[in-house]
């Protein structure tokens, strides 16, 4: 489940605190991906999700949610990415990655969805002052939206990698999805332009 696009995007924050921003690059190893797909994914992440991922009608934008507090995964703050009405990413924040698992998948005997657990995903930040011309370049991406709202994502695939722009305190992140080997040669490329490698 994926789809080609060119275009990437940014989060408008303060130009001072971006200035101050040290590049870096890390594994995040709390977050796990999911692909849900099937005619009713949209009524489906409607229903189990706080935010309005109705409104997402173009490929590649996204969204912050929490799960809606019906459940005992209400605390689980999770990004959810549209590529069609019949298909979306959601990235997970969250330790407990089976038991999240479990809790999704029962729904597939309630709606017409197949949820399906990447597990040959992992996720890699790269973040910092020149995090996002460094993306542009190295993936040959085009430099397009700017995205206002911190609540907002947005993902692009380039060949074996799904990238995307996230924000949290004030700080420009991108996070780079793909296989671990895939990932760790772009974490060694990062490094060999000046960016600092830390610890997951």
């Amino acid at each position: 489940m994926a789809f080609q696009s060119n275009m990437f995007a940014s989060h408008i924050l303060d130009s001072r605190a971006v200035l101050s921003q040290p590049n870096s690059t890390a594994y995040i190893t709390n977050k796990w991906v999911f692909d849900i797909g099937g005619s009713a994914a949209l009524p489906f992440l409607r229903q189990i999700l706080v935010a309005n991922v109705a409104k997402l009608t173009s490929a590649g934008m996204g969204l912050q949610s929490r799960v809606n507090g019906f459940c005992a995964h209400q605390n689980i703050v999770l990004d959810v990415y549209y590529f069609s009405e019949s298909a979306f990413r959601i990235v997970v924040d969250t330790n407990q990655p089976q038991t999240f698992a479990n809790w999704l998948t029962q729904f597939e005997s309630y709606f017409d969805i197949d949820v399906i657990a990447r597990e040959d995903l992992a996720v890699l930040s790269v973040q910092g002052v020149d995090a996002f011309a460094t993306l542009v370049e190295e993936f040959s991406l085009t430099p397009g939206l700017r995205l206002s709202d911190q609540q907002l994502r947005f993902g692009a695939q380039s060949g074996a990698v799904f990238l995307t722009a996230v924000s949290s305190d004030n700080v420009n992140r991108y996070e780079l999805i793909a296989s671990e080997s895939e990932l760790a040669s772009w974490q060694s490329r990062f490094t060999g332009l000046g960016f600092n490698a830390n610890a997951a």
